[in-house]
């Protein structure tokens, strides 16, 4: 039987996700567009829309999130229509409206089936399930040493080890517990070094996994109009441009500090250990140092280095990419609906 469930790549930004995507987005079954974070963005918000059984309130929901959709910095080539999301909404949710968004795009393209890159879809997981019972979640886990060595040059996250590390821990928490809740045919989990290691094993597995067939014509994404086009508008994506890069693993060991791999392996040693990273540390020593709080000096310093890096990142990012400008249109946006949705 055809499975026509949505597809959610979850996880950690900075893990490879846009690889993943853009690898299954080659497939002619599957449309999936970068995306705009519409959970993320508007589920903290879900309670300031009041009655969602009210067509007003729905309607301005709608309108929040297809506004959300044509001010995203990586600007989709489809327009949205609210009167189409509003009539075919799934439900009457931030998820609901979310769904037929994607699934006009999955029309548009001519495709059978929508997926989501989304990953920070892994704390809505329950109300996709709510709509689609039968949905398909890829967890893709990177060694977060490695996502804090990626995550120090890109604009859309922490830039401090610490704070990548309390995130990316959480975060694989999260999937641990999910793993545990679903079953096999619902959730799979891929190792970004393996996908780097066989990337014909590893999508052939996700491609089984979905219940699609397999082609090595997958692997040449980066040839793709989508790959170019993605690559050109920050340098946080310019790697998808080009074939898998192998050696792209452990250069946390060149470009992090022993301190820095101390302060992530304090916050994150027990999922490393789960998903098989080994760690630089002791793993006693690290554990009896968690039970007691940072010192204040340390927290400062971290919150300080955290500040003087997004500074500088963020003006760096306003002089080379091309997107900063959508970037900093669509975050003006969100400080204005938050102020005006929470009054």
């Amino acid at each position: 039987m055809t499975n026509d469930s949505p597809i959610f790549i979850i996880g950690t930004e900075r893990s490879g996700s846009n690889l993943l995507r853009l690898i299954l987005n080659e497939h002619p079954s599957l449309a999936i567009p970068h995306p705009p974070h519409l959970l993320k963005d508007l589920m903290p918000l879900a309670p300031c829309y009041g009655d969602l059984g009210a067509d007003e309130s729905f309607r301005r929901l709608v309108d929040d999130a297809v506004t959300l959709v044509d001010l995203h910095f990586s600007p989709w080539d489809v327009r949205v229509d609210r009167e189409e999301v509003f009539a075919r909404a799934p439900g009457r949710s931030v998820y609901g409206v979310k769904a037929a968004i994607y699934d006009q795009y999955r029309r548009s393209k001519g495709r059978r089936r929508w997926g989501c890159k989304s990953t920070f879809v892994i704390h809505y997981v329950d109300q996709v399930l709510a709509i689609h019972p039968d949905a398909r979640f890829i967890h893709l886990v990177r060694d977060g040493r490695d996502v804090a060595v990626s995550a120090k040059t890109s604009v859309f996250n922490h830039f401090h080890p610490h704070y990548v590390a309390r995130l990316w821990a959480e975060q694989q928490k999260t999937a641990i517990a999910l793993s545990r809740s679903l079953s096999a045919e619902q959730m799979i989990c891929v190792r970004y070094e393996d996908l780097l290691d066989d990337p014909a094993r590893e999508t052939r597995r996700v491609c089984g996994f979905l219940g699609e067939d397999y082609s090595d014509s997958l692997l040449d994404y980066f040839k793709g109009a989508e790959a170019k086009r993605l690559a050109a508008q920050s340098r946080s994506w310019e790697n998808v441009s080009k074939s898998v890069l192998k050696g792209n693993r452990s250069k946390y060991k060149r470009e992090l500090s022993a301190r820095e791999i101390h302060a992530f392996e304090l916050q994150a040693f027990e999922p490393l250990a789960h998903y098989g990273y080994a760690l630089e540390n002791d793993p006693a020593l690290l554990r009896a140092e968690a039970r007691k709080p940072l010192a204040v000096a340390t927290r400062l310093r971290y919150w300080t280095a955290e500040q003087a890096m997004s500074a500088r990142m963020g003006a760096q990012a306003l002089l080379a990419d091309r997107n900063a400008f959508l970037r900093l249109r669509k975050n003006l946006f969100l400080r204005k609906l938050r102020l005006l949705r929470r009054a």
